[in-house]
């Protein structure tokens, strides 16, 4: 049987650690940076534990999140290996420093960058110089086309950020939900202690994802950040890069069942700081990631939720 590595490289990216620091971390059973075609036209390019998107069209490319200006220009030199074509467009899929700086070599050869509108009003409130603004912004969707690629943004309100764009690779019907979801199953968060998840909207949030992949027919789930996995032998590996869109509904579930504990407790007048110790932890141990510690951080900021009421 093949399990999910609790700690999924958590001495990597357990703070949101970006691919220059995370370049001395890479476990040896994996390499640096890999480029992947998932279907035609469709690639993923990985550098450290970030994995990003392109699409080739037959009048350009169009990627996703240049992380930084390092594994951006790793990631542009992949592309040339593939195609000749222009990058044309850049999409956001949030606006998160760790995902979205070093975009400047794109812009240099005249890429537009895309975003959802919050994404522009967030980065004109904290600016980093090494994330370009966005040319283009959205409101509820948009498509991104390049002659037979596309790339569909679909906004259902505040998740994880405030502006996170569920992205739809097309003709491929490949989704990716950047940070919320990591195939090949649902997991608890890489990183708890980020400030941005708006809980108030998680569970709609997950719910419209369920409904827009059974309206489009999408069946398959794309990681952007890596999932390490241990077989038989106790040796680790990388788990692949995609993973079935059941994973989208999984990950609901998890949510649920955590907010629903914490509610309990808090009805029958645990106070916060008590309700690690109450609730039942083993219907979440065998999820990828786990530790109590992580568990506690989230039943406290549920808490907070359930009191504040965001």
């Amino acid at each position: 049987m093949v399990s999910i590595v609790r700690g999924m490289l958590l001495l990597a990216i357990s703070a949101g650690i970006i691919p220059a620091a995370f370049a001395q971390a890479v476990p040896s059973f994996m390499s640096f940076q890999q480029t992947e075609k998932l279907a035609d036209g469709l690639y993923a390019f990985r550098q450290g534990a970030y994995r990003s998107l392109f699409l080739v069209g037959k009048e350009g490319v169009i990627v996703t999140d240049p992380v930084s200006p390092k594994f951006a220009k790793a990631f542009r030199a992949e592309i040339a290996k593939i195609t000749d074509q222009p990058v044309r467009y850049v999409v956001y899929s949030e606006s998160h420093w760790d995902r979205i700086s070093g975009g400047q070599i794109f812009k240099d050869e005249g890429a537009k960058f895309v975003a959802q509108q919050r994404c522009a009003d967030n980065l004109r409130e904290t600016p980093h110089p090494d994330v370009v603004p966005p040319d283009i912004t959205y409101d509820q969707s948009y498509r991104v086309a390049l002659g037979d690629q596309a790339l569909d943004l679909h906004y259902f309100g505040p998740s994880l950020d405030t502006c996170l764009s569920v992205l739809v690779a097309q003709p491929a019907k490949m989704m990716m939900i950047v940070n919320l979801v990591i195939p090949p199953v649902a997991g608890v968060p890489w990183n708890p202690t980020i400030p941005d998840y708006h809980l108030y909207n998680l569970l709609p949030f997950f719910r419209s994802v369920e409904d827009l992949a059974k309206r489009e027919g999408i069946d398959t789930v794309i990681g952007g950040f890596i999932a390490a996995g241990v077989g038989r032998d106790g040796k680790p590996f990388l788990q692949p890069s995609t993973g079935p869109v059941s994973v989208v509904t999984e990950q609901r579930i998890f949510w649920e069942k955590l907010m629903g504990a914490v509610k309990a407790q808090l009805d029958a007048g645990t106070p916060p700081r008590e309700i690690i110790r109450k609730i039942d932890l083993t219907q979440f141990s065998s999820y990828p990631r786990y530790s109590e510690r992580s568990i506690e951080i989230l039943t406290r900021r549920i808490a907070s939720l359930y009191i504040t009421g965001r």
